[in-house]
């Protein structure tokens, strides 16, 4: 978790602007799996955010 959040923070510096949404998945889907989030949960949760 903390690399995926290095890597986005040393993009966003590097560009304001870069794409960091592929590492930004990842680490959505290692907070889904450490709290032991079910597809119909992660569903509700996508959906709120978007």
């Amino acid at each position: 978790m903390t690399r995926l959040v290095d890597r986005i923070l040393a993009a966003k510096q590097r560009d304001a602007k870069a794409d960091t949404s592929v590492l930004e998945r990842e680490e959505d889907e290692l907070v889904y799996a450490l709290y032991g989030l079910t597809p119909k949960e992660i569903k509700l949760v996508e959906d709120a955010t978007q």
